[in-house]
C-alpha cells in the first residue's frame, strides 16, 4: 500500500470523524493546537508529578513537533520507546497515516472528545497529539500492576484444578478463553462508576445461554448508578432480585472451573475489574451447596459429603434452639433422667440456658473475627488455643454448662460446612431467631421460624429461577444433582433454573465398555 492509498484512507476517515463533531456540543471536542492541548491536560489532571507531557521534534512536525502524553506507572515505558518515540523521530509520514504506517501497537484508536482522550490517559493508555490533526491519535501500551495467578482461598478442594481468578478483568477474560474453544463465548462491556470507572463484562456461551436471561443482566448493569468504584458485593446488592433479603440470591465464585461449569449450565457471568469474585446469575439455594469438588470425586463420596452438609445445616440452626425449648419450656417432652441431669449441670449457675447460648456465641463469632483479622502465623494459633482456653475457664467459673459448650461448639462447627461462606450470616441470622422463638414459646417457636423461612424461600427468585428449585415448584428432573450426585452415565440433562436453549449436555453412553487392550485379538 503506498502513501496515496494511506492518505485516501485518511481523508475517508476525517471526514467520518468531522460528521461526528457537528452533532457535539461546543467545546467537548479537541481542536489540533498543541500548546491548548499540554495546558488542557495540566488543568484537567492537576499537574500530577506522573503524568508526563513530552514535546519530540519529529521530521514529519516542524517546526512544531509533536505532544506525547501519558500516566508514569501505568504504561510500558520500553514499550514506549520501542513503539511510538522511536518510530516519531524518524518519519515523515503524514500524521493522519500514523495508524496505518508507522506506530508499531496493535491497539491505536482516534480520539476527538475530550472526555474520551482524558478517560483513555488515565486508563494507561499513551496519547500522541499531532498539529494540523483534528484528532488524536491513543495507543494501547498499558502495563497495569497485577497480582499473579494464585490458588483460590474461600473455595478450596482437594483434587482438580486449582486456579482463581484475579483483579484484572483482561486476565480473567484470557483465563476463560484459555478453557473454551468455542467461538461462541461472549463478553459484553459495560462501564460502570462516575468519578472511578469500573470496566463490568457480561459473560455467556452464545447459542446456550438464554437471550432473556442476558438482557435482564444486562439492562439491570445498565441501570446502576454509582460514583465510586463497583465491586461484586456492591454490585450483587444492586441487581439481585430481593436485595433486602438475608438470603443471598446472586452467588460469587473465585474459581475458573467453577466459572466454566456455571457458563456450561447456560447461566451468565458478571466479571468486575479489580475484583477476583465472578457472579452468578440465576443463582438458586441449590447452587450454594454446590461446590467444584463435587464435580472431580466419585459419585457416591459426593453423594454422602452432600447428606452430611445437609445433616450440619439442620444441627447448626435447630440444635440450640431446640436444646433451649426442651430444657426451658416444653421439659415434658424429654426423659426424666436427661431432664435431672440437665438441671443438675444447670442448679447453681447464675445465668439461665438461654444467656449461657448468646454468651457462647458471643465468645464463638469474636474467636472467629480475631482469627480472620490476625496475621495468617497467629490466627490458627489464637483460634485453637482461645476456643480451649475460653471453654475451660467458663465451665470451670460456673458460668456456662458442660452441655451448652458441647451444643454451641457443635453448631459453629455445622455452620462451616456451607461450602459458600456468604451463606453462614443468613444461617447465624436464623439460628438467632429459632434461639429466640424456642426462649418465648419454645417448640412452637421453632414451627413458626420453621414455616417463615420456608415460606421466604418460596417466594424468592433469582432473576426469573424459582429460588428454592428443585424442592418448590418441585422437579424431579434436577434431583440428580440436588441432594446426591448421580454417576456421569445418568447426567444427561443441564439443570433447569437458567433455562439453556439445549437443555442436553451428553450424548448416550455406550452400552458395553470398549474391550481391554490385554485381552488380546478377538
Amino acid at each position: 500500500m503506498d502513501c496515496k492509498e494511506l492518505e485516501a484512507m485518511a481523508a475517508m476517515a476525517a471526514m467520518a470523524l468531522d460528521q461526528i463533531d457537528q452533532m457535539l456540543p461546543e467545546g467537548a471536542w479537541y481542536t489540533p493546537d498543541i500548546d491548548a492541548a499540554y495546558a488542557h491536560v495540566q488543568m484537567s489532571m492537576g499537574s500530577s508529578p506522573d503524568v508526563i507531557l513530552r514535546k519530540l521534534n519529529s521530521p514529519a512536525c516542524q517546526p512544531d513537533g509533536v505532544l506525547l502524553g501519558y500516566i508514569d506507572g501505568l504504561v510500558d515505558a520500553q514499550l514506549v520507546d520501542s513503539s511510538i518515540i522511536a518510530p516519531l523521530l524518524k518519519t515523515r509520514l503524514a500524521p493522519s497515516t500514523w495508524a496505518h504506517a508507522m506506530l508499531l501497537s496493535g491497539d491505536i484508536r482516534p480520539r476527538r472528545r475530550w472526555p474520551e482522550i482524558l478517560h483513555d490517559l488515565t486508563q494507561g493508555r499513551t496519547l500522541v497529539f499531532a498539529p494540523g490533526l483534528s484528532w488524536v491519535w491513543s495507543i494501547g501500551v498499558s502495563k497495569l500492576p497485577q497480582r499473579s495467578i494464585s490458588t483460590p482461598k474461600t473455595e478450596q478442594t482437594i483434587r482438580g484444578p486449582d486456579e482463581a481468578f484475579n483483579e484484572v478483568i483482561a486476565v480473567q477474560m484470557s483465563q476463560l478463553r484459555r478453557e473454551f474453544s468455542y467461538p461462541g463465548l461472549r463478553f459484553h462491556s459495560i462501564t460502570l462508576g462516575r468519578l472511578q470507572h469500573t470496566a463490568v463484562v457480561v459473560t455467556y456461551l452464545e447459542g446456550l445461554a438464554n437471550p432473556a436471561l442476558i438482557q435482564v443482566v444486562v439492562e439491570r448493569l445498565e441501570h446502576v448508578a454509582i460514583d465510586g468504584r463497583a465491586t461484586g458485593t456492591l454490585l450483587s446488592g444492586l441487581i439481585r432480585d430481593h436485595p433486602r433479603s438475608i438470603f443471598p440470591t446472586m452467588r460469587a465464585t473465585e474459581r475458573v472451573d467453577t466459572a466454566c461449569h456455571e457458563l456450561l449450565q447456560g447461566k451468565v457471568l458478571v466479571l468486575i475489574d479489580g475484583d477476583p469474585f465472578a457472579l452468578v446469575a440465576p443463582s438458586p439455594l441449590a447452587d450454594f451447596y454446590r461446590t467444584a469438588l463435587d464435580y472431580d470425586e466419585a459419585w457416591y463420596d459426593v453423594s454422602f459429603v452432600r447428606v452430611l452438609r445437609l445433616t450440619a445445616w439442620a444441627v447448626g440452626v435447630y440444635l440450640p434452639a431446640l436444646y433451649i425449648a426442651l430444657t426451658e419450656v416444653n421439659t415434658d417432652l424429654i426423659p426424666h433422667s436427661l431432664l435431672i441431669l440437665t438441671a443438675g449441670n444447670h442448679a447453681g449457675l447464675p445465668f439461665p440456658p438461654i444467656v449461657e447460648a448468646f454468651l457462647m456465641v458471643f465468645v464463638i463469632e469474636v474467636l472467629r473475627e480475631a482469627a480472620i483479622r490476625l496475621p495468617k502465623v497467629l490466627s490458627t494459633t489464637i483460634g485453637t488455643v482461645g476456643a480451649i482456653i475460653v471453654g475451660t475457664v467458663v465451665v470451670k467459673a460456673g458460668i456456662v454448662s458442660p452441655q451448652m459448650i458441647f451444643v454451641i461448639t457443635l453448631t459453629a462447627l455445622s455452620f462451616y460446612t456451607v461450602p459458600v461462606y456468604e451463606l453462614t450470616g443468613t444461617w447465624r441470622v436464623v439460628n438467632i431467631m429459632m434461639l429466640i422463638a424456642a426462649a418465648i414459646v419454645g417448640i412452637y417457636g421453632l414451627v413458626l421460624v420453621t414455616v417463615w423461612m420456608i415460606g421466604s424461600l418460596i417466594s424468592l427468585q433469582s432473576f426469573g429461577a424459582p429460588y428454592f428449585e428443585p424442592l418448590a415448584p418441585f422437579r424431579l428432573s434436577d434431583w440428580f444433582d440436588f441432594l446426591i450426585r448421580l454417576p456421569w452415565t445418568l447426567m444427561r440433562r443441564r439443570l433447569s433454573d437458567a433455562r439453556p436453549t439445549h437443555p442436553t449436555m451428553m450424548g448416550p453412553s455406550m452400552e458395553e465398555p470398549p474391550a481391554h487392550l490385554g485381552r488380546g485379538r478377538p
